[in-house]
């Protein structure tokens, strides 16, 4: 459920160090998402923005005025609110990490597989079969994920009376809303949306150059340049090793950059995990 702050008063308030650079960053992190790109090395920098945010959030909670205005018996309901909102979030991002190691499996499996076509073994249109296929399915479960997140949600208004508070839940918001756009924009990467039907191989790639707009926006480039290197390689009668091979360095390319996501998405789990403990710690005092 979402929630609107209203104050009762205009008292005015000290804004204290921590709290302002957490909000610096996460103006900052916000003006980063007004940009469409889905690369690595840009969605590497938003998910290390938000780290930094969320390690200076953690120390936001546990500072003593932000421990006393949190845990104040009359918020309760507001912070319960807060602390389910923040359940959401971290779920959210087990999903798109769990996405990840779903996909960089899927790349070594096919890695594999081309090594042993490299032998002189069986074709490869089974394994790249089952890769696309997979990778649909992957697909259209990010979609539907991030789909239910834009949903629109009963608004409640909860009058404040603290200055203090607002800007601390302002601010908590805030942070939750961003880290939503950053995993959305993450799962980019890895997600593409067209779909692939059971067609000969050159009608496949005639789809794949003529792409038609979808509801599901965030398509890398960088995912459908492999699946056009593999439908490619589907339409050669005879064994090219050369674009074989191409296609494998591709490939580790993909799965380094995956893995590396990967791990950046795990940094972000463990801090949320920590944020929302310190959450609950509070609720419960």
């Amino acid at each position: 459920m979402a929630t609107n702050l209203v104050r009762s008063t205009s008292l005015p308030t000290i804004t204290h160090p921590l709290i302002a650079s957490a909000e610096e960053q996460l103006q900052r992190l916000k003006s980063s998402e007004g940009t469409s790109s889905s690369s690595h090395s840009t969605i590497c920098q938003k998910l290390d923005g938000l780290r930094k945010l969320y390690e200076c959030v953690d120390d936001v909670l546990h500072l003593p005025l932000s421990q006393q205005v949190l845990s104040y018996e009359k918020h309760v309901k507001l912070m319960e609110q807060v602390s389910n909102s923040s359940l959401k979030v971290l779920d959210t991002c087990s999903i798109t990490k769990d996405a990840f190691s779903q996909m960089k499996e899927r790349v070594r499996l096919l890695e594999s597989s081309l090594r042993r076509r490299r032998g002189g073994e069986f074709s490869l249109s089974n394994e790249v079969g089952v890769y696309i296929a997979s990778n649909k399915k992957l697909n259209k479960v990010i979609c539907k994920g991030f789909r239910n997140l834009h949903k629109k949600e009963n608004d409640q208004t909860i009058v404040v009376e603290n200055s203090e508070l607002t800007s601390l839940v302002s601010l908590i918001k805030g942070v939750e809303d961003v880290t939503l756009m950053v995993l959305e924009s993450t799962s980019s990467f890895i997600s593409h949306t067209k779909m692939i039907s059971k067609q000969n191989s050159w009608s496949l790639v005639s789809k794949l150059l003529k792409p038609k707009r979808v509801s599901c926006e965030g398509i890398d480039i960088e995912i459908e340049k492999i699946n056009m290197e593999l439908l490619l390689l589907l339409r050669n009668e005879k064994i090219d090793h050369s674009q074989i091979l191409n296609a494998a360095k591709k490939l580790q390319v993909f799965e380094s950059s995956i893995q590396e996501l990967e791990d950046g998405l795990g940094a972000i789990f463990r801090l949320l995990l920590k944020n929302r403990v310190s959450l609950l710690n509070i609720l419960s005092h």
